[in-house]
């Protein structure tokens, strides 16, 4: 709980700043922070007394970063899209109502405004991946992390009400990719598409840059198209398709189009932008 005070806040930290975020005492904030200190989870700088994450949270988050499979599996098809663009690719999960940044690959062009990095956050509401990963929450989980109807704004072109950003999600599901249109951050554009495994959601991959280069992607035809591919593949990899347990999610048939038949209907977008009827579940025989 305590080091978690680190991640809200920008360090270093005071032990009443910490005690304060916390809401812990300041006697039980301080044991803490000599039993963290003495592991290396937490420096103290000699001259102001404030703390800061230690070098062990970096050895922590490595060993996170090397064993995380879906990090692990995304790279090769994250450089793919790099490679093919030259634009800055993103891999992220949701944490609360929060992208957390588990992988990002530079683009090839030099370009200095977008302000993600590894294991930083990002608001989920006003970002690409972010609105691909709440699109396919239940209904009741969006609620929970969502309880006001007003959302924090950004820049002018924040959607700040939740009426519009269900209508946006809707859209989401239906095209199978999520656009920030300058959302977050003036002059940054991200297309953005969904990761699942044999669970479900599980993360997004996004392709990022100035709205004037990615402008010129879209309209080529290409990237919506190469990106819905990338997260086909990587899904598949992670076993979508082959568990039991889907939470009522069909973004897009397989790349190879070897799927297992839904016990929910609907339709199912495809690569394309498509959708196809989804077959029923088979009924139960009396007595059976």
């Amino acid at each position: 709980m305590l080091m978690r005070g680190f991640i809200s806040n920008e360090p270093p930290l005071s032990l009443v700043e910490l005690s304060k975020t916390t809401q812990l005492d300041p006697s039980t904030t301080f044991r803490m922070l000599v039993t963290l200190q003495a592991q290396g989870f937490v420096e103290q700088d000699p001259l102001t007394g404030k703390y800061r994450p230690g070098v062990t949270c970096l050895e922590l988050g490595s060993r996170f970063l090397l064993n995380n499979d879906i990090r692990h599996k995304a790279v090769s098809v994250m450089e793919g899209l790099r490679d093919k663009f030259g634009e800055t690719v993103h891999l992220t999960v949701l944490d609360g109502t929060e992208v957390v940044y588990l992988e990002k690959l530079a683009g090839l062009h030099p370009i200095g405004i977008m302000s993600s990095r590894v294991g930083n956050r990002s608001p989920a509401h006003c970002t690409g991946v972010g609105k691909v990963l709440l699109a396919y929450l239940p209904e009741v989980e969006l609620r929970a992390r969502y309880p006001n109807e007003r959302l924090a704004r950004f820049t002018d072109k924040t959607i700040v009400h939740m009426s519009a950003l269900r209508a946006e999600l809707a859209r989401v599901r239906e095209q199978g990719f999520a656009i920030d249109q300058q959302e977050h951050e003036a002059d940054v554009m991200c297309v953005a598409v969904p990761v699942f495994d044999h669970k479900g959601i599980a993360a997004a991959v996004s392709l990022a840059g100035p709205v004037e280069r990615i402008e010129q992607h879209i309209t080529r035809g290409a990237l919506t198209d190469e990106l819905k591919r990338a997260g086909a593949v990587l899904s598949g990899q992670l076993g979508w398709g082959r568990g039991v347990e889907q939470l009522e999610q069909e973004p897009f048939a397989a790349a190879d189009k070897r799927r297992r038949p839904s016990a929910r209907v609907g339709p199912v977008p495809l690569l394309s932008g498509r959708s196809r009827p989804r077959p029923s579940a088979p009924r139960k025989r009396r007595g059976s």
